[in-house]
């Protein structure tokens, strides 16, 4: 028989991209896990891929990351003994700055994110450099050809390079991830979300088949000791790889899904993603897969019988907004401007809805590369900026945004079960969304706590919206359904759920290789 483990015995290992200050729903969801099990009593570690500064140091100032949660980052932990040996034998690596001279000239302004210095070639733009407005060391570099196109681009922590970037004109990119600032220690094809690329260890000129293959070599290395790990791969990307690549004796592996697992059109008809259909059809360390709704677990268990799936959701927050007056003419949407979110339907619906509510605005809050082109066509739609549209950027203080508005909209393309559905309802905002796969359907109650309508039906949504403005019966009805979702999405459920899964996971014995067959 197998012992019941002790959270002593444990290591958990989850994974992040970053630690900056504008975090997505699903890093959100990782540290609320990291939280938990560091809570909880295991010893857990978060694994940041990407070029973080520091050891999340804002992260840690704003509470929401736990102090016994340990931050490895993989430019800098990367690297063990050998290599910093190895390296200080080497010349510090020359980073490509343009020194004065003829034909030189620097342009300095201050930016958002600190002090930008622009320096030109006879007129031609060569290198963007970006500084800390406090110290002004380094942040990054970026090196420009002759036709304006992208180069490379370097990364610094405390001044000194951590990483390079080099861009080829087709898309490509190559990262050399540097030692001590002095010698490239793994050079990796990364432009692949799912770390298929080649990555060789250039100080020891040993290859580690790709980017992913590279990761599980540390982390199998960094907790070789250790009695139980558990790692937690989040996402359809490198880490999914990674998890299945590792080879340590004492493995349990889970797999969580953020995201609708389709590709167009996103329905029942259509294919399953490449990148999923891949980890679907090998499960090597996977012992538990984690789906967030029922209607997502059902259609995969159609597509896939063998999947180790499981059902488990998010909490929603006690809310600890006070002061916070709500605005009745206030239509919230809060998330990433990104093509997913079909904003553009948002906005169109919203003409109709002001139109009928000349009063009503729309707050947007976010960042994401159709920013630009969102703002272009609200202009274009007739929507006065500031006035009748407002975006916001990104806010760390998503209950409060909720809080201050009538009604909260989503008018996905797809979805798995977001944050911003129990976050809004558990401040009171009722929700008005799209019926995409997966996630608005299995918090929203039409007519209860708000409102579903058919997917891509503009009109429609702008109806609810309208209703919703008009209506102060129904408003208020609304609302207090929507705080009912603190009792179905409660985070003593949550704690439990996620603190049973790891138990079950880690009582395993040892990793499980199987497979399933492909769809």
């Amino acid at each position: 028989m197998t012992r019941t483990p002790r959270p002593g015995d444990t290591d958990v290992v989850l994974f992040v991209r970053s630690l900056g200050t504008r975090i997505a729903g699903g890093t959100r969801a990782v540290l609320a896990r990291a939280n938990l099990y560091a809570g909880l009593g295991y010893r857990t570690s978060l694994v940041v891929t990407g070029l973080l500064e520091d050891d999340g140091a804002w992260v840690r100032a704003q509470g929401l990351l736990h102090p016994d949660v340990r931050v490895l980052v993989l430019w800098r932990d990367g690297p063990d003994d050998v290599d910093r040996a190895r390296a200080r034998d080497t010349e510090p690596i020359e980073v490509p700055r343009i020194a004065a001279g003829p034909g030189v000239k620097r342009r300095r302004r201050t930016v958002e994110d600190g002090i930008q210095v622009r320096t030109l070639v006879d007129g031609t733009l060569r290198t963007i450099e970006l500084l800390d407005p406090a110290t002004e060391e380094a942040r990054q570099l970026v090196v420009l050809r002759e036709d304006g196109t992208r180069e490379s681009i370097w990364s610094f922590a405390h001044g000194s390079p951590i990483a390079v970037d080099h861009l080829v004109p087709n898309g490509g990119r190559r990262r050399e991830f540097v030692v001590d600032g002095r010698a490239v220690w793994l050079e990796a094809e990364v432009a692949g979300h799912v770390g298929a690329g080649d990555a060789r260890l250039r100080l020891r000129d040993e290859p580690v088949g790709d980017y992913a293959g590279a990761i599980a070599h540390w982390l199998d290395a960094r907790f070789a000791s250790a009695e139980r790990l558990v790692v937690f791969a989040d996402g359809e990307n490198v880490w999914q790889r990674a998890l299945r690549l590792m080879r340590h004796p004492r493995l349990g592996g889970v797999s969580v899904l953020h995201n609708s697992h389709l590709s167009a059109p996103y329905d029942a008809s259509a294919p399953t993603q490449a990148a999923w259909k891949g980890f679907f059809s090998d499960t090597t360390n996977v012992d538990v897969m984690v789906c967030l709704t029922e209607r997502q677990r059902t259609d995969l268990l159609a597509r896939y019988p063998g999947l180790p799936l499981r059902v488990l959701r998010h909490a929603a927050p006690r809310p600890k907004v006070r002061g916070v007056r709500r605005d009745p003419d206030s239509v919230v949407f809060i998330g990433r401007l990104a093509p997913q979110k079909q904003l553009d339907h948002l906005l169109h619906a919203f003409v109709l809805v002001h139109e009928r509510v000349p009063s009503a605005h729309l707050d947007v809050y976010g960042t994401g590369r159709d920013e630009a082109s969102l703002k272009e066509l609200a202009a274009e739609l007739g929507l006065e900026p500031g006035v009748d549209v407002r975006f916001h950027g990104g806010t760390a203080q998503a209950l409060h945004a909720f809080a201050g508005s009538r009604v909260a909209a989503m008018s996905s393309l797809h979805e798995g079960l977001p944050l911003t559905l129990t976050e809004a309802m558990s401040v009171g905002t009722p929700f008005v969304a799209y019926d995409c796969n997966y996630g608005p359907a299995e918090v929203i109650r039409d007519g209860e706590n708000g409102f579903l309508v058919p997917r891509d039906d503009v009109q429609a949504l702008a109806d609810r919206l309208v209703q919703v403005l008009e209506d102060d019966r129904l408003a208020r009805r609304l609302s207090r359904g929507a705080r009912r979702v603190t009792s179905s999405f409660s985070p003593r459920r949550y704690r439990d759920a996620w603190r049973d899964l790891l138990d079950d996971v880690a009582r395993r014995e040892s990793s499980r290789s199987h497979t399933v067959a492909r769809s």
